[in-house]
C-alpha cells in the first residue's frame, strides 16, 4: 500500500477531469460503506458537494498547499 503522501502526490498530478472522477468514486464508495454499516451520515450529500465549484476550488488549494509542504525535508 502506498503512503498517504505518495497518494496525494499522484492525485495532484492527475488531469482535473481524472481528479473529479476519483473524487466522485471516493464519495460513492464512502456512501456505500456507510449504508452497508447501517449509518445515515453526511456522506449522502457528498455527491452534491463534489459538484460544487467553490468546494472543489478550496480542495485544490489545500492540495496545492500540501504539495509544497510534503516536498520539504523534515529535520532529523
Amino acid at each position: 500500500m502506498q503512503s498517504i503522501e505518495e497518494l496525494a502526490r499522484v492525485i495532484t498530478e492527475l488531469d482535473p477531469s481524472d481528479q473529479q472522477a476519483l473524487l466522485d468514486k471516493v464519495a460513492q464508495l464512502n456512501t456505500q460503506k456507510a449504508r452497508d454499516n447501517g449509518a445515515n451520515t453526511s456522506f449522502d450529500v457528498m455527491p452534491e458537494a463534489m459538484k460544487d465549484e467553490l468546494f472543489l476550488a478550496d480542495l485544490r488549494e489545500v492540495m496545492e498547499d500540501f504539495r509544497h509542504v510534503d516536498a520539504e525535508e523534515t529535520p532529523a
